[in-house]
């Protein structure tokens, strides 16, 4: 039997019956199938069946993907039992999670999605009749694929939730050095050529705002807080006052997130609050945030935040011109990033980064050019640039610069990737083995 796919093959799954229809495929109904194929069962997991017609519905969905579909007939014998494995795999992940009482689908979260896709794939289709009719095609109603889509993400929410609780004992499934060399070995041709990368240090100096600017930013959250405590609508209150265009038209809604994925100061914030409690005025690097948890489950907080920033004056961002200056001279004589980024530089931005050269052109204008010249132990900077409507000073010190061939296992970076990718399929083995073991599932295909 074939291993389950790592976790982001159902994803794609998920993306591929909404990117279908872009380009003029449809997951099929029962009216566009062949009955014998239909009524064909593939196999039975727990108190479910997969059926033949599913396996069909899902190559068509890798077609809309541009995937190349083979046509030889044990090419496609194979592939067909490779799906199947995999949709035996999703399926014990989601009646599993479905037993989990911690795990609990947001129908808020479904219906926001199924929304988003049906006016995405209206406008695809340049009005609602040509996609009605575009459905039609494929025996779907308008409100028949509405609810397709919402059993698509209410599955993928089971799915993911499932998955990111056992994510966490990712660290502490042992890889062996052979396991490493082994899984090189396999894969050494497919890894192709390494292009020629530069390693760097950065210090990234940020204007930050005076006191008395600071000051006022915090009495006017503290006012509109007071509001909020009142009774005012947190939402609308949002809209009205606060200072982040990502959330302020959403009544300030963040959605929902672990720790790890917002700053510190924000989530033990967050973390802290009951449901509907609404923090005093908390201090991030974005300014002074006014937090409202709406939900709470397992690991997660689904919260609204009203932002009010501190924007640095001109006198601000003058100070830190001459700081990245100073760290510039003091890095030229020798004096090492590290402290150097402690006292004057953003502890938000990367200390070291790692970047092949056809990527440099992702980092912010103004680096790729002196590091595409580059030579180890040059001091670059500072260039000034701009990143959260702000401008921003980096001082960069070449560490090294690689020369682009043949991977090898000298690559801690690589090395990482492939301890990482060990562990995911471990785990995903795991999980299959315990699901197997406790769910009746038969192949008849």
């Amino acid at each position: 039997m074939r291993r389950f796919a790592p976790p982001s093959g159902f994803s794609l799954l998920l993306a591929g019956g909404v990117l279908a229809l872009a380009t003029g495929f449809l997951p099929q109904t029962l009216g566009g199938q062949d009955r014998t194929l239909v009524d064909r069962i593939a196999a039975v997991v727990g108190d479910s069946a997969i059926s033949v017609s599913q396996i069909e519905e899902r190559i068509f969905q890798l077609q809309a993907q541009g995937v190349q579909i083979p046509r030889e007939p044990e090419a496609m014998a194979s592939l067909r039992e490779d799906l199947l494995d995999q949709m035996v795999g999703e399926q014990l992940i989601i009646q599993a999670a479905l037993k989990d009482t911690l795990i609990v689908v947001d129908e808020l979260e479904v219906e926001e999605a199924v929304a988003q896709e049906i006016q995405q794939r209206t406008a695809d289709f340049e009005g609602e009749t040509a996609f009605r009719q575009a459905l039609a095609q494929q025996g779907w109603t308008l409100t028949s694929y509405r609810e397709f889509l919402r059993g698509q993400f209410r599955q993928q929410q089971l799915y993911q939730q499932f998955m990111a609780k056992k994510a966490r004992d990712l660290r502490s499934i042992m890889v062996e050095e052979s396991e490493v060399r082994e899984f090189f070995e396999e894969q050494r041709d497919a890894l192709g050529q390494r292009p020629p990368t530069v390693v760097f240090a950065q210090v990234i100096v940020v204007p930050t705002p005076s006191d008395s600017t600071r000051a006022e930013a915090r009495a006017e959250a503290e006012r509109i807080r007071d509001m909020a405590v009142e009774g005012e609508d947190f939402a609308e209150l949002a809209r009205r006052f606060s200072q982040d265009p990502g959330s302020r038209d959403s009544g300030g809604d963040l959605g929902w997130f672990r720790r790890g994925e917002m700053t510190q100061a924000f989530e033990d914030a967050a973390f802290n609050l009951a449901v509907n409690q609404i923090s005093a005025p908390v201090e991030t690097p974005f300014g002074y945030h006014i937090i409202k948890v709406n939900r709470r489950r397992s690991g997660e907080v689904r919260a609204s935040h009203i932002l009010i920033s501190v924007e640095p004056t001109p006198d601000d961002v003058e100070r830190a011109a001459r700081d990245a200056e100073e760290v510039k001279r003091r890095m030229e004589v020798g004096e090492s990033p590290g402290p150097l980024r402690e006292r004057f530089g953003d502890l938000e931005s990367p200390d070291t980064l790692r970047v092949p050269f056809d990527r440099l052109r992702e980092l912010p204008p103004g680096f790729a050019e002196p590091l595409l010249q580059s030579e180890p132990g040059q001091i670059i900077g500072p260039i000034r640039y701009v990143a959260r409507e702000q401008p921003r000073f980096g001082i960069l010190e070449v560490v090294d610069v690689l020369e682009g061939g043949p991977y090898t296992l000298e690559d801690e970076d690589l090395r990482a990737r492939i301890r990482g990718a060990i562990q995911e399929q471990k785990m995903v083995d795991k999980i299959m083995d315990e699901l197997r073991s406790k769910t009746y599932v038969q192949i008849r295909m």
